[in-house]
């Protein structure tokens, strides 16, 4: 079932390198999560240790990466932020990764991390968040976004797949005892 909220203030969105911003963009993140969201790449870096199972130091090690990302100068970070506001609350993130290695055929930008506020859900903020950063990304040179949800996310894969994502591969795991 879809909660269809009234919200009348806009939204403002922007490229974030404020550190002082560090710890509500992680706290926003955290309070979003369940065990759902983890999908490969979370196995693959420093968030989960399991399928289903966060990190118990979760919080630290997340707010290392935003203070790191935050820290990258704007112009020539490949770790980008994204915030959405309205007034003085925070509404909405995006951790984005620019393409380091620029060999694949074409430019893209990997969507690590798109979260809205509960609060918001359902007021078209994140519909406003993706096309924003679809904008700004193909502006700053990316042809391609890619993005992956972890495997029982299914709001996301409706979401990402109502806005023209189209699955390119499914990612499998076996866990090999040492």
């Amino acid at each position: 079932m879809t909660i269809s909220r009234t919200h009348t203030a806009p939204f403002e969105l922007s490229w974030c390198n404020d550190p002082s911003q560090a710890e509500a963009i992680a706290a926003l993140f955290l309070r979003q999560l369940g065990a759902h969201y983890i999908s490969h790449s979370e196995l693959q870096e420093q968030r989960a240790v399991a399928i289903g199972e966060w990190r118990p130091d979760l919080p630290q090690v997340l707010l290392a990466q935003v203070r790191h990302a935050l820290a990258q100068p704007l112009a020539t970070s490949t770790t980008l932020v994204a915030i959405a506001r309205t007034g003085d609350s925070l509404a909405g993130i995006a951790l984005v990764s620019i393409d380091e290695a620029k060999i694949a055929s074409r430019t893209f930008a990997t969507l690590d991390d798109l979260v809205v506020d509960s609060r918001f859900q359902g007021t078209g903020l994140g519909t406003q968040m993706f096309d924003w950063l679809c904008t700004e990304l193909q502006q700053r040179g990316s042809a391609r976004l890619f993005l992956e949800s972890g495997i029982g996310n299914e709001d996301a894969h409706r979401f990402f797949k109502a806005r023209g994502c189209t699955p390119v591969s499914v990612t499998m795991l076996k866990e090999l005892k040492a």
